[in-house]
């Protein structure tokens, strides 16, 4: 009841729960309970395994899901949970700043031992109007505006190899719409000229491979005090319409979990790069770069703020539980884009140093609200999350 009751609160800030792919440690869906729940509270308890936290046996609402940028969004979901073990959800979801998602997502039984499950979803999702600045981290804090349209079809394969690691493989084809939006040559903001990168204006139809292994013994891969996980993930894009040159992205991620006071407080240390390879320099288009800015990663700056083909960032926080569903917290955040893993260093890099508080379930973070200073002054970030995709 909590996450509803907080919903009113952040209308006044942004969802900035990062949306850009993995290393996202290989999880299966959890198993339903051992009782069906009786009660609307005990159903909204926890989300199932699509996110959706449920009033009714079969309908919910989800959270969020579309695309960081969106701001806050919240739909209606049916979902049902068959004797076999599969599950299927059909979901729409809409943003105050008219993101939208269309999804449907099935999960075949469980197989392998129990171990092993597929996750198929039919996903469109329309995002009006998003920032782009100039690649780089010197860019200027100039931005232009541009919109990005979403189709996928894809499928996905989890399984546990053992108690802590997981792996995921799946294939799926993407096709992506953008264009740009209106320069407004008298806003502070706005940049005079659109910044001239790669993909804009493209239709591409890719097929897209993805692969990721983890070890993970963390109590759960949303939200724990203890443990540490290890991921690394592999993607492959090949351009179906236009046969353009295909271009690969290389993931790797760590996190350890150091609990403090008998659990009452925990130290979280946290390390992610990606690395991006192509044929030509403006094979990887600018929307499937990595970014930084907002949601995860540098909280003291605009969501997508900064962007280009290799990253790398570094995250340090201490949460302290003043509640059993709320803890606070103090964090510090470094990193860095370039065009080549050469400029990856510790030059001209990006800091953030802020405060925030989380509420949270024993298995997912519901909600959270940051702030934070860096360089080009202050950010505020607030969201809610029930998991799912």
């Amino acid at each position: 009841m909590m996450v509803l009751l907080l919903a009113g609160f952040v209308s006044a800030g942004t969802i900035a729960w990062a949306q850009q792919p993995g290393p996202v440690p290989p999880q299966l869906p959890p198993e339903g309970p051992a009782e069906e729940p009786t009660s609307w509270k005990e159903r909204l308890k926890e989300p199932d395994q699509g996110g959706g936290l449920h009033f009714t046996k079969h309908w919910a609402v989800a959270f969020g899901g579309i695309k960081q940028g969106s701001a806050i969004a919240l739909g209606p979901a049916f979902s049902n949970k068959f004797e076999n073990g599969s599950y299927v959800q059909l979901k729409a979801v809409f943003s105050i700043k008219k993101f939208k998602l269309l999804q449907a997502r099935f999960d075949t039984p469980r197989f392998w031992g129990d171990r092993a499950v597929f996750i198929n979803r039919v996903r469109w999702q329309d995002a009006p109007k998003l920032s782009l600045y100039q690649l780089g981290m010197e860019s200027p804090e100039a931005r232009a505006d541009y919109a990005e349209r979403k189709t996928e079809v894809s499928t996905q394969m989890r399984a546990r190899l053992s108690p802590h690691v997981g792996l995921a493989g799946g294939f799926g084809v993407e096709r992506f719409s953008t264009r740009e939006g209106p320069i407004d040559s008298k806003g502070a903001i706005q940049l005079p000229v659109f910044p001239d990168v790669p993909g804009l204006a493209a239709h591409p139809w890719f097929a897209h491979t993805v692969f990721a292994l983890a070890y993970d013994t963390r109590t759960a891969p949303d939200y724990s005090r203890s443990g540490h996980v290890v991921a690394a993930g592999f993607h492959d894009y090949h351009d179906l319409k236009d046969g353009q040159a295909a271009f690969q992205m290389y993931e790797a991620g760590g996190q350890q979990l150091v609990p403090l006071f008998g659990e009452r407080s925990v130290l979280d240390l946290l390390g992610r790069t990606w690395f991006t390879d192509s044929s030509g320099p403006r094979s990887v288009p600018f929307y499937l770069m990595p970014t930084l800015g907002g949601g995860d990663y540098l909280r003291a700056f605009p969501t997508y703020r900064f962007r280009d083909r290799e990253a790398w960032y570094v995250k340090a926080e201490y949460r302290w539980a003043v509640h059993k569903m709320a803890d606070v917290a103090g964090f510090y955040e470094g990193g860095k884009v370039a065009a080549t893993v050469d400029e990856l260093d510790f030059d001209d890099m990006a800091h953030s140093v802020g405060l925030g508080i989380r509420v949270h379930s024993t298995k997912a973070n519901l909600f959270r609200a940051d702030v934070a200073h860096g360089r080009e002054g202050w950010g505020f970030r607030v969201g809610f999350n029930a998991g799912g995709s």
